[in-house]
């Protein structure tokens, strides 16, 4: 699960890039039946002060809640070109000290001008990009890089769903 940590974080255009990934629509996912819905969950938050706060409360919320869903860690996405305020970077430090992985995302120009269905879709189980019919723009690196990242986080929590935990 994508867990969109405010309105606007990218959870829609990475579920489209993700075939493996879906969007929790703001709400922490039950995490108890096991069989039926997956319990693992990534934050995804833009890299501003108020994306990164708010990303910072869902993880202190998890924590603090004691929630039967895994944590996996947090997803950053660029919210512009360029290096990131001093301020922002010295929040994104304190947040993503705060999860056990962080994955994050560049800008990418080309997607304020392009339709969601177009984007193409990266299957993990393929390990390359599939293109959508008449997409012509590719799964930027930095996508697929969070995305084998995710993936791995997910076959490595995979032992404590067997065992009981």
């Amino acid at each position: 699960w994508l867990l969109g940590a405010h309105g606007g974080a990218g959870v829609s255009t990475l579920t489209q890039y993700w075939d493996f990934a879906d969007d929790a629509k703001h709400q922490w996912p039950c995490g108890t039946d096991r069989g039926v819905e997956s319990p693992y969950v990534v934050v995804v938050c833009r890299e501003t002060i108020q994306g990164l706060s708010s990303a910072h409360d869902l993880i202190l919320e998890h924590r603090n809640r004691d929630l039967a869903c895994e944590l996996l860690g947090l997803v950053t996405v660029a919210n512009a070109a360029g290096p990131l305020p001093k301020d922002v970077r010295q929040l994104r430090s304190i947040v993503t000290g705060a999860v056990q992985a962080h994955w994050s995302i560049g800008w990418h120009r080309f997607l304020a001008s392009a339709a969601r269905s177009s984007l193409p879709t990266w299957r993990a189980l393929d390990g390359v990009p599939a293109q959508t019919k008449g997409a012509v723009i590719e799964v930027p690196e930095d996508v697929i890089a969070a995305g084998v990242g995710i993936v791995t986080a997910i076959q490595s929590a995979l032992p404590t769903l067997w065992s009981g935990q």
